[in-house]
Formats: C-alpha cells, structure tokens, sequence
C-alpha cells in the first residue's frame, strides 16, 4: 500500500511539474541545429524524426519558447565568418517561411510581443571567436543579426586568447590568456550586450 501511494504521488507531482513547464517561458542557451541541418542538408522546420534532435515542430511540443541557437564550426574552416553568416541565414530562412510561428528577435519589444503571440523566438551564440577572424568590427554585424552571447575560445585558439585544449597542451608555445586585443574585444561586447562565455576557455584566459 506505500508502493502505491508513493506511485500516486509520482504521478500527481509530475502532472503539476508539466503545468508549470508549459506556463513558464523555457529558454535554452545552446543547440547545434544549425550546423546539423547543413551537414545532413536539411532544414528544422521539416519532420525530423530519426534524422535530427530537434525540428520546430518538436520545440513546440516540447514547450521550449526561446532558443539560442549554436553558430559554429571547427578551427579548421577557411572561412569561419562566412560560415557563421551561412549558419544564420539558414535559421533566418526558416523564420521567414514561418512568420506566424517564430522570429529571430534583435530587440527587447520583439521578444515580448513574440511571447505574447506565442511564437517560438530565436537568437544566435557564437561559439568560437575565431568566427570573427580578428576583426573586431565583425561584432557589431554579429549583434545586428541576433548574436547575444559569443564563446572566446572553442577548442582552437584565435590570435588573441588561449583556450583550455590548448593551455593543456605542451606543444602550445604562444603565450597564454587575453593579450590586448582580446580585452578590446571584451569591451566592444561589453558596450554592445553580447555576453561573454568563457565555456572552453583556458585558466590564464579566464
């Protein structure tokens, strides 16, 4: 008989954990569905059952209301500006196709009339500076198209900062931390509102 009013009680918390889930505003900080959906050239507002983690479809079922989409790739691109641009235009594609259902927001105004038309509200986080490829201007251009938090580091390290891969490394002989470009890219997000994520960066650089 305990078994089975604990088993109740299981069953009543998590129908009351499901209202207050679905009548709060969830946001989450990162998914990769950007690059997945060009590596496997699909796009997220299709079914993507068995294909991807995540589709639009799937986010509203789901309950999640505010997403920060990934904008990355490896160290090893040519061209990880035009990549990041490539990144956004594909999410931004699909907010157009689906105007009743989501926006990419830039503004405060924007992200609260989408909450109360319930559309599924979308922004971007660069992961890696080496996106901007050392010119700091590349920011304002990032948060003019939504970008609102930015990664220093990824595992690679850009000219002006040291990632926790490479601080580890032995065969890593630049020196290591922010050198006096890195603190002025730190001030422009600062003075534009990108946040500043230190996920993969090294100790010195933290």
């Amino acid at each position: 008989m305990k078994y089975l009013t604990l088993f109740f009680c299981a069953i009543s918390l998590s129908g009351f954990a499901q209202k207050i889930h679905f009548k709060s505003i969830l946001v989450d900080t990162h998914n990769d569905a950007p690059t997945a959906c060009i590596e496997k050239k699909v796009s997220f507002d299709q079914d993507l059952t068995g294909i991807n983690h995540s589709d639009l479809k799937r986010f509203k079922e789901g309950g999640l209301d505010y997403q920060l989409f990934s904008i990355w790739c490896d160290g090893e691109k040519v061209n990880p500006y035009a990549w990041a641009m490539r990144e956004m235009d594909t999410i931004d594609a699909v907010a157009a196709r689906n105007r009743d259902k989501m926006v990419v927001a830039k503004t405060w105004k924007e992200i609260q009339d989408a909450l109360k038309k319930n559309k599924f509200i979308a922004q971007y986080g660069v992961e890696g500076g080496h996106m901007i490829e050392d010119d700091i201007n590349k920011l304002n251009t990032f948060y003019a198209r939504g970008v609102r938090y930015m990664t220093l580091t990824w595992n690679n390290s850009p000219s002006w900062a040291s990632s926790h891969a490479d601080e580890k490394n032995p065969n890593f002989t630049r020196k290591k931390g922010l050198n006096t470009f890195g603190k002025e890219i730190i001030k422009r997000m600062n003075q534009l509102g990108i946040i500043v994520d230190v996920s993969h960066v090294g100790e010195v650089t933290f």
